[in-house]
This record gives structure tokens, C-alpha cells and sequence, in this order.
């Protein structure tokens, strides 16, 4: 993947409330586009009973795509807050 593609962590717990987010396994959707805050909390649960690699796209601008990798970044970044 472009680094292109990626959002520094920072930016993205600026836009935790921003909406027409979609977190994916593959590329089957993990619910309905909402928050990015929520689609962190679909990933991250999937993540951690399923194999398949998790990722959050801006449905809006597919040039954003968070990996599996920066979604448990963020994730405990929120969850201590």
C-alpha cells in the first residue's frame, strides 16, 4: 500500500466523530457507514476474534484507508481517554 493512503494518527483522532466511515474485513463490510469512532470499535472487535485482516475506509474518499496496524494504535489511544 502508498504511504499516500495513510493519515497520521493525530489527524485521525481529530475526525473520531466525522461520519461515512467503513470498517471492512476484507471487503465485506462490518456494518453500516457511521463515525469514524465507531467503525473503530467494529474493527477492533473483529480483529480480535477473526484471522482476517480489518481496515477503515472514508467512503467519501477511498484515498484514506486506516490498516489493522493503526487501528489498535488508536484504539488504545481512545480507550485510556
Amino acid at each position: 500500500m502508498s504511504t499516500d493512503h495513510r493519515t497520521t494518527d493525530d489527524a485521525l483522532l481529530e475526525l473520531l466523530d466525522s461520519r461515512l466511515w467503513l470498517a471492512r474485513s476484507g471487503s465485506v463490510a462490518l456494518g453500516t457507514p457511521s463515525t469514524l469512532r465507531k467503525a473503530l470499535c467494529q474493527a477492533h472487535m473483529f480483529s480480535s476474534t477473526d484471522a482476517w485482516g480489518t481496515s477503515i475506509v472514508k467512503l467519501s474518499n477511498e484515498e484514506i484507508l486506516i490498516d489493522c496496524d493503526q487501528i489498535n494504535r488508536i484504539w488504545n489511544r481512545i480507550r485510556v481517554s
